[in-house]
């Protein structure tokens, strides 16, 4: 019996090193990332799921998550400067989603891509466990989203306004000169950067936004004046 006993003790002794070398070098699971790099609270499961569906599938140059992250952080900052009340969970959904449907492969031929975004948006929601009884607004913000537009309530007020600025400025020409794909020139970028400076900022529906417009149409103009001294005389940019 002694023996039997030395012999579980010594085989013990000999499992438990190994066991705790083996819990050491098992990879950590990765925690879900509780905000977005610009801070956006994931504060609930539908949240994290909007944004893990945007940042896996809805990568673009010009319209990607990127942008939506952007137009969320600015459209927040219009409100508060404005002292407008807007929900966060509707102005977050429709922010993430609203351009989903001008992404490949999800974008349908002959559909405008908000309309398409809306078609996708709503099952997706529902299934991620957003409070559905808001969709009404994320819909309106997402059909009002773009720069000309009518949008109809403060999420979608705020949205349109922040996803204008954002075609306006240094981003705005950067957003425009990657939209160029696989074209042979960027004369169409030059030519939108162009015309949105001067398209974009009486359709603004905020005073903040058309305050921040005016510095960023100076950098527009700015830049396509450079592009100009820049190409020699009788060539093309």
């Amino acid at each position: 019996m002694k023996i039997l006993a030395l012999t579980l003790s010594a085989a013990l002794a000999l499992l438990a090193p190994a066991s705790a070398s083996a819990a050491q070098e098992a990879p950590a699971v990765a925690a879900a990332p509780m905000a977005t790099p610009a801070g956006i609270a994931l504060d609930s499961a539908w949240r994290r799921t909007v944004y893990d569906h945007a940042n896996t599938h809805l990568q673009h140059p010009s319209w990607g998550v990127r942008h939506s992250e952007r137009n969320y952080v600015l459209g927040m900052a219009l409100a508060e400067a404005e002292g407008m009340a807007v929900d966060a969970d509707v102005l977050f959904a429709a922010a993430f989603l609203h351009d989903w449907g001008g992404i490949a492969p999800f974008a349908a031929p002959g559909v405008d891509h908000a309309v398409r975004s809306v078609e996708l948006a709503e099952p997706f929601l529902a299934e991620a466990g957003f409070p559905m009884e808001k969709f009404p607004a994320v819909r309106a913000a997402i059909l009002g989203h773009m720069y000309d537009k009518e949008p109809e309530g403060p999420e979608a007020v705020v949205l349109h306004d922040a996803d204008a600025l954002d075609f306006l400025g240094a981003l705005g020409a950067a957003r425009l000169l990657a939209a160029t794909g696989d074209r042979g020139d960027y004369d169409q970028a030059l030519g939108r950067i162009q015309r949105f400076a001067v398209d974009i900022p009486p359709r603004l529906k905020t005073a903040a936004a058309r305050n921040m417009a005016a510095e960023r149409v100076a950098v527009m103009t700015d830049f396509l004046a450079q592009v100009r001294r820049e190409t020699p005389t009788g060539a093309r940019p």
